[in-house]
């Protein structure tokens, strides 16, 4: 029997795939191992895969955005990754392999319209990921935090299969629609709908970061290099929150009554508990670790609003903003590390006096995430998803929204504070890079101005996002 391919669905991620191997095939034959050598392949497959996005869908499609969050930050890691260069401990080929193999999962995932490619696609995007948390030869910090990704994501798999075997009984389909229309049509047992669909969600929800499965990313991202972090902090999510919208919107309306107050509590705890956390750091890294389980809750947020007016835009749009904020900051938190080796609150004192080229593009993208002016379109994103949550009359959610924004502030502008400060002692002055380094500073740079222009014109992301 044929089966017909998707090309629609599967296009971009074989193109990406495909250039997995391929980089890893360059870096196994190819006489001198570089970041370049590999890096270079990756980097034509992801503009090939946006080409192929661009031609099977239209721009103003849902999984167009979707997908080119993902395609797009994938290629920021790329091209910053390259401040690993002469790391002996980070095989590049390997490297290259496994982030974009990652990124072939989230591909699928923003793109799945079926249970079985969506649970094929979170391991296609978990496994790899957990692989490049331990790549680092020798460090058995990485290593510990890679068994501890890998634990929670068991658990969390484990949670999901669960809730999807139930769906799949009560409903006798995998498909979305097969199952919207089983869920609108037949008169099925409330309590096991309930659980199923509490279940899928709860372990979908693993990859986003969100209570009750947010306390690997503190130690994860510590013991990551620091682009790693950047990725599953950023790519990982992209995908994990398309999945869990397209999933409610598409498959489970019909549950609403079930998932809206559980989405609801899941996002005002995750908001909270990573904002408290985030106010105990004094390392740059963990601070935007448990920053990104805050930013997590606000992303979620509009999820239990999904059927009021901009209920499925709004979290696209944050989205955008918040992959590019957090990976401009862990990508000059990268050129720190290789530069002076720490991202201590004390390290990083006066850094957007003594290397400006860093510290103010590290100052704007916290700004953003903070939704503090002059960085106006971290503000306008803040109310773009706090609108819905008022439209779907959710407005105890919206109160502790607004409480978080503050809490956020606190930790934001004293790191903020940190980088203007005047340093003691003698003053630090920032080597000349070698290229490497300097292609990293580029995409840094390349990303605040992003922002910049964002907050300039914040309508050149609200029109043009679905």
């Amino acid at each position: 029997m044929n089966i017909p391919i998707d090309w629609t669905v599967v296009g971009p991620a074989v193109i990406v795939a495909g250039g997995a191997l391929i980089a890893l095939l360059v870096d196994a034959f190819y006489p001198r191992r570089t970041w370049l050598g590999s890096g270079l392949p990756s980097t034509i497959a992801l503009g090939l895969a946006g080409l192929e996005l661009l031609r099977t869908h239209e721009p103003n499609d849902y999984v167009f955005a979707l997908s080119f969050i993902v395609l797009a930050g994938t290629l920021f890691v790329v091209v910053a990754s390259n401040v690993m260069n002469f790391e002996n401990a980070m095989p590049p080929g390997e490297y290259h392999f496994l982030l974009l193999s990652s990124a072939a999962g989230a591909l699928m995932m923003v793109a799945a319209h079926d249970l079985v490619t969506l649970i094929v696609a979170f391991e296609l995007l978990s496994l790899p990921s957990i692989a490049l948390v331990g790549l680092r030869q020798g460090d058995r910090v990485a290593i510990r935090s890679a068994w501890t990704f890998f634990l929670a994501s068991v658990v969390s798999t484990a949670i999901t299969l669960m809730g999807i075997s139930l769906l799949y009984g009560v409903t006798g389909t995998l498909d979305y629609a097969g199952m919207n229309h089983a869920l609108r049509t037949t008169d099925l047992p409330d309590s096991v709908v309930a659980v199923a669909v509490v279940l899928t969600v709860v372990g979908l929800l693993f990859k986003l970061g969100a209570v009750p499965f947010h306390v690997w990313i503190p130690d994860t991202y510590s013991g990551s290099s620091v682009m790693v972090a950047g990725y599953l902090s950023a790519v990982s999510k992209a995908a994990a929150l398309g999945a869990v919208l397209i999933l409610l919107a598409t498959a489970l309306p019909p549950a609403r009554d079930t998932w809206q107050p559980l989405v609801a509590i899941v996002a005002a705890l995750t908001m909270t508990i990573g904002n408290l956390g985030a106010l105990r750091q004094r390392d740059a890294i963990g601070l935007l670790a448990w920053s990104s389980i805050a930013q997590a809750g606000f992303l979620l947020a509009p999820a239990a609003a999904l059927f009021a007016t901009d209920g499925r835009r709004a979290p696209v749009q944050y989205l955008a903003i918040y992959v590019l904020a957090n990976l401009v900051a862990f990508a000059a938190l990268a050129v720190i590390v290789r530069l002076r080796g720490s991202t201590t609150f004390e390290d990083l004192t006066g850094l957007a006096r003594t290397d400006p080229w860093m510290g103010i593009p590290l100052g704007f993208a916290l700004l953003t995430l903070a939704g503090f002016p002059p960085a106006v379109i971290g503000l306008v994103t803040k109310y773009v998803v706090l609108r819905p949550v008022i439209d779907g009359g959710h407005t105890w959610l919206a109160v502790v929204m607004a409480l978080n924004v503050m809490l956020g502030l606190a930790y934001y502008l004293r790191l903020i504070v940190v980088l203007v400060d005047r340093a003691d002692g003698e003053p630090y002055v920032s080597p000349s890079p070698p290229l490497s380094v300097r292609l990293a500073k580029a995409m840094v740079i390349v990303g605040a101005l992003g922002l910049v222009v964002l907050s300039a014109w914040p309508d050149l992301l609200l029109s043009n996002l679905p």
